[in-house]
């Protein structure tokens, strides 16, 4: 049963800001650039999932039963305070910012992120672009993991990858990882109702943690002349 929601509102908004603040004067057109792009790469993203995956399936609205709470940050004063307030068993994490310890040790058993990519080989946001732009098209998929301070480093509950086709575009790529999340989390809450939810701690690796991808790397990505994956279905 899941008792309630909590989104955080500010937290892209507030990540282009610092963005914005912290590049020189010199790199200031090339950091909005960057910014616009993947802005427009994820708004893409967001319309082809609504429109493959949420209207064929008649979803179109959170489910009013469950309890929603916005808050500006997944690690301020409000939110600790609902978490608490709710005691809960398990927390599940997906797509904020990074989580001051206070929070991860509020759920009495279980706090899990969902990563969108396969680690310990891709870390950080958009994992899938770069195992797509690399090629590495074996390693596509999900991992669920045990949160913990660093980014995408705790141990792994489980992990599931995807059968790619040569049909396959960035965004049917996003779908299908999309609908890989959700089974592999509702597996994972049910192995945790069991008590049996594996925690292998990850292997390390030099080169595991991507940036952003910005305006150079689909440039790169279009240039590769890469027939398999296009760009745009």
């Amino acid at each position: 049963m899941i008792d309630a929601t909590i989104i955080e509102e500010a937290s892209a908004k507030t990540k282009v800001l610092k963005k914005i603040k912290s590049a020189s004067w010199k790199k200031f057109p090339e950091k909005i650039l960057d910014l616009c792009t993947i802005w427009a790469y994820s708004q893409l993203s967001k319309r082809y999932i609504e429109k493959h995956l949420l209207k064929p399936n008649n979803i179109k609205e959170f489910p009013k039963e469950i309890v929603s709470h916005r808050v500006k940050n997944a690690s301020n004063l409000q939110c600790l305070s609902i978490l608490k307030s709710l005691t809960p068993e398990l927390v599940i994490v997906f797509g904020t910012s990074i989580l001051k310890p206070e929070v991860l040790t509020i759920a009495k058993r279980y706090t899990l992120n969902i990563h969108g990519g396969i680690v310990p080989k891709y870390r950080n946001v958009h994992s899938d672009f770069w195992a797509i732009s690399k090629k590495d098209l074996k390693n596509i998929g999900t991992s669920i993991i045990h949160l913990d301070p660093g980014i995408d480093t705790g141990d792994i509950a489980i992990q599931g990858l995807l059968d790619i086709s040569p049909d396959d575009t960035l965004f049917s790529i996003k779908k299908k990882n999309t609908e890989l999340s959700l089974k592999l989390i509702i597996q994972a809450i049910e192995m945790a109702k069991k008590g049996d939810l594996p925690k292998d701690q990850q292997k390390k690796l030099k080169e595991s943690f991507y940036k952003t991808p910005g305006f150079i790397d689909f440039f790169r990505f279009f240039k590769s002349n890469n027939k398999s994956i296009e760009l745009f279905s």
